[in-house]
């Protein structure tokens, strides 16, 4: 056999392609050893029409026939070329490829079939990869996901429609070509950051973006390599996704997380800054009641006080940040509120600024702590003012919570909303990330002490509200007060005021339990002289120990909340418990531990707040004696 000939049957066999050849005149088939394998058949089985087309896939015979047709017909140039399915003896689908040339020639007048040589080679595999192929295309287009697919120079050749979608273009044309880089800003040279994915295998990042039209949103940029068999980049798979909003809300915990740190910082400061000002306050007390009414002292004394005092009211905003203030919701009225107030606030204001009140009507009651809202209003009254150096206008308007605001966090439905607005100078967006966090002002050393908008902030928090600010630099600020309605109705409950205690009362035993040495030193010089018998003990256990032994028997216990060792709530119920009867006052710098949800004082509990004057603490105890 000559060499060439045996080249071509040696890549016939390798290539697993099939050959036959068909003798129209004789109706003799040749069928070559590959065909038959791929048939199935033996290799002394006689081939006929019949039977090949018999294993034809019957969804595939009408479309072979009319090929067959086609190829014999003299009219036809006698190509066959056509891919379609089989069933082999074993039972199996293959997909085959079948091309053949018919030659005519002049038989008794007519143009006719003579043979047909042909050839057939499966490609079942190429045709399920052409599948797989078909539907990842399909996946890829469709999918919601942002995707592109770029070749080893980073030039894009798919955009699927999301990522058309996601930059704004109309068509993949205005993709297609351009460079990856283009929508992935990197400070590395396309060619490095390319050999940078094909290291990594994969690679993630996080960037600013725009859209076509400018519009900005935050982007996150995963890249995966596609390598050949040498490890050489060959594509790169990139996805891209909008991660505007969980950027937003990481934003807002991370704010919400810091606010809470600092809160729980503002509370202990401020539990410490209670406990001097009862020793403080309490001396002066103590002091000017020795002194005679034209004791030189007594105007320094005076003096310290107030600012002792204006100290105790900055510790009182630290609580309020902290949600670590006591607080008593009443039933309001919310347009009753602000119309008690508007002459205050008008007096706050000064004539070069116009106040505007627009409350509306049918709105539901509030539950909130009166004093509590009373100082949110004249807060951002005061913050308005300061904003509008010039004059301008300050505008207070309640509302129901529309709709499309309903979703706020925590509010239920049939809230009402507390709007405060002016048009003065605006805040910064630097300044805004900043805003109700304590001791941040933007105003000169002695205008400010960066406590009022972090005192509005608490409150709202803790009376169950929400606040939202909206503002550009010279047009203005809006502080949005979300209010949820109140869940009882009828009047507002009375507020109870103690009555001034007579300089002396009937002697009582008072167990007396405080972990602070001056302030335990005040209380017990007060109480001895309202003529109670004082038995005092620096800690929990102590008491606990000497409880069986005092003589008389307490008639009350005076404790703090907050001690080291045991705390001040259990230790007033294991002293309830040996000696029934007891009345016990809590006293405490804060009131953490014995309140309910957002600092309610709980059903029973009675608690005296530091710093607390002898007069305050001689009321108490009155009362808490007269309820025996």
């Amino acid at each position: 056999m000559p060499e060439d000939s045996q080249r071509l049957l040696q890549a016939i066999r390798v290539g697993n392609i099939g050959i036959f050849e068909h003798d129209h005149q004789t109706d003799a088939i040749f069928w070559s050893p590959e065909l038959r394998e791929m048939y199935g058949w033996d290799a002394e089985e006689l081939a006929t029409l019949s039977k090949i087309v018999a294993h034809v896939y019957p969804e595939d015979l009408g479309r072979v026939l009319a090929c067959v047709r086609q190829a014999h017909d003299p009219v036809s140039d006698g190509k066959f070329d056509i891919e379609h399915r089989i069933v082999d003896r074993r039972g199996s689908v293959r997909w085959v490829q079948t091309r053949s040339q018919t030659h005519f020639e002049q038989i008794s007048g007519q143009m006719r079939p003579s043979r047909t040589i042909g050839a057939v080679q499966e490609v079942t595999q190429r045709r399920l990869a052409d599948e797989r192929l078909r539907v990842l295309d399909a996946v890829l287009s469709s999918s919601a996901q942002a995707i592109a697919i770029a070749d080893s120079r980073g030039a894009l050749t798919f955009a699927n429609a999301a990522l058309r979608r996601l930059w704004g273009h109309d068509d993949e044309a205005a993709l297609l070509g351009r460079s990856l880089f283009e929508f992935w800003r990197t400070d590395e040279e396309p060619a490095a950051a390319l050999e940078q994915i094909r290291v990594e295998r994969a690679r993630t990042v996080e960037l600013p973006a725009s859209r076509v039209d400018g519009a900005p949103f935050y982007l996150e940029v995963t890249a995966e390599a596609v390598c050949d068999a040498d490890g050489a980049l060959a594509q790169v798979l990139v996805t891209f996704s909008d991660i505007t909003l969980r950027k937003r809300l990481e934003n807002q915990l991370s704010h919400a997380q810091k606010m809470e740190s600092i809160g729980r910082l503002a509370g202990g400061v401020a539990h410490d800054f209670n406990n001097m000002l009862t020793v403080i306050l309490g001396g002066i007390e103590l002091s000017l009641a020795r002194l005679d009414p034209g004791h030189p002292s007594r105007v320094h004394l005076s003096d310290a006080a107030e600012a002792a005092q204006s100290t105790a009211a900055l510790t009182r905003q630290l609580l309020a940040f902290s949600r670590k203030e006591v607080i008593a919701p009443r039933v309001l009225d919310l347009n009753e509120v602000i119309g008690r107030m508007q002459k205050m606030i008008l007096r706050l204001l000064g004539e070069d600024i116009r106040l505007e009140t627009v409350r509306g009507s049918g709105l539901p009651a509030i539950s909130f702590d009166p004093v509590q809202i009373e100082q949110v209003i004249l807060n951002l009254a005061v913050n308005a003012r300061d904003a509008m150096a010039e004059g301008g206008r300050l505008t207070i308007e309640t509302s129901g919570v529309p709709a499309a605001e309903s979703d706020v966090p925590g509010l239920r439905a049939g809230g009402v909303l507390l709007t405060v607005s002016d048009n003065g100078v605006g805040i910064a967006d630097d300044v805004r990330a900043h805003l109700f966090e304590p001791f941040f002002t933007t105003k000169e050393a002695g205008k400010g002490t960066g406590l009022g908008l972090a005192m509005v902030y608490g409150a709202i928090r803790q009376n169950g509200g929400q606040i939202e600010v909206e503002s550009e630099l010279g047009r203005g600020s809006t502080f949005k007060i979300y209010l949820p309605a109140a869940t009882t109705t009828g009047p507002p409950a009375p507020v109870v005021r103690a009555q001034p205690m007579p300089a002396r009362t009937r002697s009582a035993s008072i167990m007396l339990v405080e972990d602070h040495s001056k302030v335990a030193a005040f209380a017990k010089t007060v109480l001895e002289g309202l003529g109670h018998v004082v038995h005092a003990f620096p800690d929990a256990e102590s008491a606990l120990r000497a409880l069986p032994t005092l003589e008389p028997t307490p008639d009350a216990l005076i404790t703090d909340l907050v001690m080291p060792g045991m705390d001040g709530r259990t230790l007033a119920a294991r002293a309830v418990a040996g000696l029934p009867g007891l009345r016990v006052l809590f006293v405490s710098g804060y009131a953490h531990d014995v309140i309910a949800a957002r600092g309610i004082l709980a059903e029973g509990v009675e608690l005296l707040a530091k710093p607390y004057s002898a007069e305050q603490l001689a009321s108490r105890l009155r009362e808490l004696l007269q309820e025996r």
